[in-house]
């Protein structure tokens, strides 16, 4: 792969608490390029029971940021999806095509509140699978049931569930007190992507290079090529990783 994969972002703008009119999100692909990236998911939240962007918005102003973005990147791929925040109405929603998944795929990005039990969340992983999703857990590492285990992060795997932290993390940046449990996950092998999870150009800005240079000089250059190539490659084919 020529660059890097950013599977969770928020660069479309007017859709929720991301990017605030086109010229931000400019300016935001601006600086996810400088970090290296050259494929990049638009992950808008989708909160269900909540005011959210329609489905035809979102695609309508995707397309909108495709072809802006063309003439200044013209090899930043762009992809499109939905940050879910699970519920359970959240599978019939997909199946009414009120929710992206990612790429067309049967890959779906999910959040869960960060005090939620382990029990909802292993469940909410068994219902996605049981309908045919591969459902892609947000920044892991926020959630408090599962700081600092390991074992439960492996068990949501076995269930089907795909991993991704966020880069800034390896950074020592927002959860710097995160940081030892995502590098020992990661010695583990049990995250599959990165994402810069990107708000704005501030305080919330793509990040990637660094991450990935920490990375490539403490990790094991299987686990490294698994994260930035191999599974990257099966995400955009729609393949089980």
């Amino acid at each position: 792969m020529d660059g890097y994969l950013d599977i969770h972002s928020h660069i479309l703008p007017g859709v929720d608490d991301g990017s605030k009119d086109m010229d931000m999100t400019m300016q935001m692909l601006d600086q996810a390029y400088e970090e290296g990236i050259r494929y990049m998911v638009a992950t808008p939240h989708f909160y269900p029971g909540h005011k959210n962007a329609d489905y035809t918005k979102i695609q309508e102003t995707f397309d909108e940021v495709c072809k802006e973005a063309a003439k200044r990147f013209p090899d930043l791929e762009l992809l499109l999806g939905n940050e879910i925040y699970y519920k359970d109405e959240v599978i019939k929603l997909l199946e009414q095509k009120q929710i992206h998944t990612m790429n067309g795929s049967r890959y779906v990005l999910v959040e869960f509140n960060v005090n939620l039990e382990y029990g909802k969340i292993a469940q909410a992983v068994k219902k996605l699978t049981m309908k045919g999703y591969y459902p892609i857990l947000a920044h892991v590492e926020r959630y408090a049931c599962l700081y600092k285990k390991a074992e439960l992060i492996e068990e949501l795997i076995h269930m089907g569930a795909y991993i991704q932290i966020n880069a800034e993390t390896l950074l020592g940046g927002m959860f710097d007190g995160y940081k030892k449990y995502c590098f020992k996950l990661l010695a583990n092998d049990l995250v599959h992507f990165l994402g810069s999870d990107c708000h704005n150009t501030d305080s919330r800005r793509a990040i990637m290079e660094q991450a990935v240079k920490i990375l490539k000089k403490k990790m094991d250059p299987g686990i490294v090529e698994s994260i930035l190539v191999d599974n990257p490659e099966k995400f955009f084919k729609g393949e089980y990783i």
